[in-house]
């Protein structure tokens, strides 16, 4: 058997892959997630079901623009490498379509959790509107700022991007994320 560069952090992308899928954080097809190691990036191959992945599925590429590296990567990477160039501390990135968190940001202008975990872990999520959402240059450029001040940022109608110095920080604040405007929906729906 041959030597996989990275083989363990590509498993450990596959298991945080598996989590946030099972967690109901994202749909089969949605949603990526991606590991920086030096001046590498490890991120979900395009098209691949992020509850499914496989080691074979994350793509190896380089903090730079890598042309033959970058051609199977998620189509999130411009966004993925503009955090990491940015925020060189970010050693993990999820990105998932949470369905309570996008909807509370096609409400929301800034994302104020009610629980007291929310307080504690997140603060006010600021919420990103962008001309086009997916795979865009406006949404490289300015989300890097929005989590150079909060783990957690919305792009709207599209979802959160959480970042970490590990995967499984970034996961803790997409969970946690998730969980406040599931809370924030359910109050909004007593109040009636």
């Amino acid at each position: 058997m041959g030597y996989s560069p990275f083989l363990k952090e590509k498993k450990e992308l596959v298991r945080i892959g598996r989590i946030i899928f099972e967690s109901g954080l994202t749909d089969t097809h949605g949603g990526n997630i991606s590991m920086r190691i030096d001046n590498y990036i490890l991120i979900k191959k395009s098209g691949k079901m992020l509850g499914y992945l496989e080691p074979a599925d994350v793509v190896v590429t380089t903090l730079e623009e890598n042309p033959d590296l970058d051609s199977e990567a998620s189509i999130e990477l411009k966004v993925h490498r503009a955090i990491y160039r940015a925020l060189p501390e970010v050693k993990g990135i999820v990105h998932a379509h949470s369905p309570y968190t996008v909807a509370c940001s096609l409400v929301y202008d800034e994302i104020v959790p009610f629980d007291s975990e929310g307080k504690l872990l997140l603060g006010k999520i600021p919420v990103l509107s962008a001309e086009q959402v997916v795979s865009s240059d406006e949404v490289a450029e300015k989300l890097p700022e929005l989590l150079r001040k909060s783990p957690a940022a919305v792009v709207k109608s599209h979802g959160p991007f959480a970042v970490g110095k590990t995967l499984e920080e970034a996961l803790k604040y997409l969970s946690a994320l998730e969980n406040s405007c599931k809370i924030i929906s359910i109050m909004k729906t007593l109040e009636r």
